[in-house]
């Protein structure tokens, strides 16, 4: 019987991923990343807002003209496709195309050549204080700590790692006001190196709500 429960639990689990970050059977499906990574794995990073969209500028996909009011990132490719102030991205969002707000102001984490639902784009008054400083300098300082997807239940139980932090995504503390960073400590063998989530104010209140 707790088999069962528990197979059962991980079904709605594994079906809920899905739902919130894949698309139905023919389309793109990607794995649940932490902000940090996105950043760190991303052509460019970008503080922009959103001017206008066209469908007629390149076949198949939506074209958004911005305004880049920061640029945290990017490759040489990225800067001069971002020197034209315009994002491409599928038309159909059933092969990972997006859809942004005429006029609203996003943190875009993207790679080339086209802007998918893979990505990250959040628009910037909806993200956490943490997720603005992380953008904006905080998560380039922890690109040597990766965040871990895990999806079993004592995923935040276990112990530090050189590279990584065990991250859950339905973890919501770890996701909004927290980074993986690297953390030096001190053993009888001298100082190593390990990574762990950043307790901030805002994470360790987080984490003492019910």
């Amino acid at each position: 019987m707790d088999v069962r429960k528990h197979l059962g639990l991980w079904t709605l689990v594994l079906v809920a991923i899905l739902a919130l970050y894949g698309r139905p059977a023919d389309a793109c499906s990607c794995m649940p990343s932490h902000p940090q990574t996105h950043f760190c794995k991303a052509d460019y990073v970008v503080q922009l807002r959103v001017l206008r969209k066209s469908n007629t500028i390149e076949p198949g996909k939506t074209t958004y003209k911005v305004h880049i009011k920061r640029t945290y990132k990017a490759t040489p490719e990225a800067r001069r496709m971002l020197r034209d102030g315009r994002l491409a991205t599928p038309r159909d969002d059933g092969i990972c195309g997006i859809s942004l707000d005429i006029g609203r102001v996003y943190i875009v984490a993207g790679r080339m050549p086209a802007l998918g639902v893979c990505h990250y784009y959040k628009e910037y008054t909806k993200m956490t204080i943490t997720e603005r400083h992380g953008f904006s300098g905080g998560y380039a300082k922890s690109c040597s700590c990766e965040a871990k997807p895990c999806f079993q239940n004592n995923c935040l139980n276990r112990r530090h790692y050189a590279d990584m932090c065990q991250w859950s995504p339905f973890g919501k503390c770890e996701t909004n006001y927290s980074a993986c960073m690297p953390h030096v400590v001190q053993t009888v063998n001298g100082s190593i190196s390990r990574c762990r989530w950043r307790r901030t104010q805002l994470y360790r209140k987080c984490m003492s709500e019910p």
